[in-house]
């Protein structure tokens, strides 16, 4: 087999499968599967210390938000967003086990079709990614919403809006990401592969991607909590003119009640900062006018930008326990009683015998007398 003639099959990303002559010999293709092996394993260890984080955190926040005792909408945004992180961890951990033990399995049938799609091409991780990115949109409108247009969202953004907006990130996400790879994904002789034309119906694919789950979230990130930040100062300002007048309690209570709101907002920019760092990155790769077939060195460049996605669910948990006052306090009231625990498990057993028969004894000279 000479470097003329021979080709192989690569899998250049979760969507594409690509017959691409001289492989065997191009040395930017086998530095982007050598790319690709140890990506895997750092794409798996995202998975695991994501599925680890979120959870927390989830158990955090739902905590956080069962004890409070003026319940507000905005808790439940941010626990479907971190739920959504959650199962996008648990799914990218499946499917780079599945792709580990069962990607070379004869597959055949509905079972082994939907098999392909979901875990080989990544449907239902990107499922949860792009639910997660609409709801994080939805979060960022709500906060505008409460912030700029207090009295119109309090009279018509009532709670039932709130769970359909819920509602609808799951749904959008999975409707986003489902239809076009079942339509194009096939299963012939046993092996997946994907019916279309790279340079038209790839490209027109992923820049539509691009659009709506990109550059129309960063505009409206920028356009809102600019917004945002203007009007909090402003109100700021506003209560620092008044605050002589006003009683010492209505003051503090004013000033508790917009620290909230504003660590609430620094949290989400944090966020939606992280978002876009994140995605830039991939984004940009599939918009880029260069040929896959022409060169390797795109292909090895696409590793990390998917890599850095995956990053953003892993990190998102980590914000929201260092930004978020609710999160962490729980998550200091669960680590004081897990060293409690600790501390009692570390008692020594001789300690534990004689303090209970010293109870024993005092209790029955009680009873004597």
């Amino acid at each position: 087999m000479t470097a003329e003639n021979s080709t192989e099959t690569l899998q250049t990303d979760s969507n594409t499968v690509k017959t691409v002559p001289g492989l065997f010999f191009d040395t930017s293709w086998q530095l982007a599967l050598t790319v690709e092996f140890y990506f895997k394993y750092a794409v798996l260890a995202i998975g695991v210390v994501g599925t680890a984080a979120n959870a927390l955190v989830l158990y955090a926040l739902i905590t956080h938000n069962a004890r409070e005792t003026k319940k507000r909408a905005i808790n439940l945004l941010i626990i479907n967003q971190n739920s959504l992180d959650l199962v996008c961890c648990v799914i990218l951990l499946t499917t780079v086990c599945f792709q580990a033990v069962g990607a070379n399995t004869y597959m055949t049938g509905a079972v082994g079709y939907f098999l392909c799609t979901i875990f080989i091409y990544d449907v239902g991780t990107y499922c949860a990614l792009y639910g997660s990115i609409i709801n994080l949109v939805l979060v960022t409108v709500e906060r505008y919403l409460k912030v700029v247009h207090p009295f119109w969202s309090k009279k018509n953004l009532k709670r039932w809006t709130i769970y359909a907006a819920m509602v609808f990130a799951w749904v959008s996400g999975i409707a986003s990401a489902t239809p076009m790879t079942f339509i194009m994904t096939r299963v012939e002789d046993g092996i997946c592969s994907v019916a279309f034309d790279y340079d038209a119906q790839l490209w027109v694919f992923g820049s539509c991607n691009v659009v709506l789950f990109f550059f129309v979230p960063l505009v409206i990130f920028v356009y809102c909590y600019g917004r945002m930040v203007v009007v909090m100062r402003r109100q700021m300002r506003v209560m620092a003119g008044h605050g002589v007048e006003a009683s010492a309690q209505t003051s503090a209570s004013q000033a508790q009640s917009k620290r909230i709101k504003w660590n609430i907002i620094k949290t989400m920019i944090i966020v939606s900062v992280a978002f876009v760092v994140c995605w830039f990155p991939n984004n940009i790769y599939f918009v880029l006018p260069v040929r896959q077939d022409q060169t390797g060195q795109l292909a090895i460049g696409y590793y990390p930008t998917v890599f850095l996605i995956y990053l953003n669910v892993c990190l998102n948990p980590f914000i929201y326990a260092t930004k978020h006052d609710g999160v962490k306090r729980q998550l200091a009231r669960l680590m004081m009683v897990c060293r409690k625990r600790s501390d009692v498990a570390d008692v020594p057993e001789s300690r534990v015998n004689g303090a209970s028969a010293a109870q024993q004894t005092a209790e029955t000279g009680v009873a004597r007398k």
